[in-house]
């Protein structure tokens, strides 16, 4: 069996071992997962109690998440909502693929939500690109690598999903840019620096603006807290919390939930 030795846990553990815990699995506390190729913000919880807060958001649906990628062609829509359910590939040679439903050999496929908006046009060594922010509002595994090679627009340098042709790039063009869990006793919200920009990669070439990343954001952000704040005022009016306690829980909940507790399984035995 193969293992890579330079990890995220190997590298953490060199930079603060002081923080490394050796009751955990990894050696510390991961919060969620990012993909072996994807950079960018991940949150480690300090301890105990502090991992289960942030598993509570996730496990509720709490957590915001935006991508940013390089994906290969020009995408026409500038914005566009991928619903592709996906499932795991049985297809020999293929197990360690998702795929989306439809596909021969694919099991147990679930519903799953992608939101995609075009930020630029360009180039990448030459060939057509486009780099977009990626918003998965569900969690499956590979869900937005699955969902970009769907549609025709496999993320730049995934050697997976572009069914091993896409092998130049140095890396994989996906990158956690923003990160928001709003836990009970702070609000944790970053963003990672973006990576693709011409002074960081010379390869990537914009040529053409269709939105801009920081007022997309802004957007994104907006559109939680109004959210949170038309929630907050419906539990206050409607009596929500005593509500909430009284009625049943229904399927569609629970089935949510159950989905999210297998999501973070997943990534643990991975």
């Amino acid at each position: 069996m193969w293992y890579e030795t330079l990890t995220l846990q190997s590298q953490l553990k060199y930079r603060f071992p002081e923080l490394a815990d050796p009751d955990t699995y990894y050696g510390f506390r991961f919060c969620h997962q990012l993909d072996f190729s994807t950079s960018g913000a991940l949150c480690v919880a300090l301890n105990k109690a502090a991992a289960g807060s942030a598993y509570k958001c996730f496990k509720d649906r709490l957590v915001t998440k935006a991508y940013l990628a390089l994906v290969r062609g020009h995408v026409s829509q500038s914005r566009m909502t991928i619903r592709h359910a996906i499932g795991k590939n049985t297809t020999e040679g293929m197990t360690h693929m998702m795929c989306i439903d439809g596909t021969e050999g694919c099991e147990n496929p679930k519903p799953c939500q992608s939101e995609l908006i075009v930020l630029e046009h360009g180039s990448y060594s030459g060939d057509p690109v486009t780099k977009v922010l990626l918003q998965p509002l569900t969690g499956r595994t590979h869900q937005l690598r699955v969902h970009c090679s769907a549609i025709g627009h496999p993320i730049v340098g995934d050697f997976t999903y572009s069914y091993r042709k896409d092998s130049s790039p140095y890396r994989m063009m996906l990158h956690a840019y923003y990160l928001r869990i709003p836990t009970g006793k702070e609000l944790i919200e970053v963003c990672a620096p973006d990576p693709f920009i011409t002074a960081m990669d010379s390869n990537w070439v914009p040529q053409s603006i269709a939105h801009r990343l920081d007022e997309t954001i802004q957007e994104l952000k907006d559109k939680v807290m109004q959210k949170e704040e038309e929630e907050g005022q419906e539990a206050v009016l409607g009596g929500g919390e005593q509500e909430a306690l009284s009625k049943p829980k229904s399927p569609e909940t629970e089935e949510e939930r159950a989905q999210c507790e297998q999501w973070l399984a997943e990534w643990a035995l991975e």
